[in-house]
């Protein structure tokens, strides 16, 4: 008898015990320059995208700002994902000033004002050092 209210208690109300399946991380390349200097352009992890900065050139900032966000817009899209999913976004530029001027320009690739946590940063250069800016994401995709 106690073992049957024993089994009882287990079935009623005994911790559960669950089974974790580890996802292996998927890696996608943006480019044949990734494997020579040494990263990936994208990893997915389960539901989170963590994009590599994307260099982005532009004869000003308004129009290396629009070439950077329809890049990154187009790895988004990759992953059937949009720019309201974006979390936490790091801007790199050697023009702070020329990037608050163009703020304007960045907005409008998030719909709606879902803007994602943000820092922004000035450095003296980039690794391509002809892009006026570089930008990382990460991303929920669900």
């Amino acid at each position: 008898m106690r073992e049957l209210l024993l089994l009882m208690l287990g079935l009623l109300g005994g911790p559960s015990i669950a089974i974790a399946t580890e996802v292996p991380l998927e890696r996608h390349q943006l480019g044949g320059w990734e494997t020579d200097i040494g990263y990936t352009g994208v990893v997915r992890d389960g539901d989170t995208l963590h994009v590599s900065g994307v260099p982005c050139r532009g004869a000003d900032m308004q129009v290396a700002v629009r070439d950077c966000y329809g890049k990154l817009t187009r790895i988004l899209q990759q992953f059937g994902a949009d720019s309201s999913q974006v979390v936490k976004e790091t801007v790199f530029t050697t023009d702070m000033d020329g990037l608050i001027k163009a703020i304007p320009d960045r907005k409008t690739f998030f719909a709606g004002g879902n803007y994602p946590a943000a820092s922004w940063v000035q450095v003296s250069r980039l690794f391509d050092a002809e892009a006026k800016l570089e930008v990382e994401w990460t991303v929920r995709l669900k």
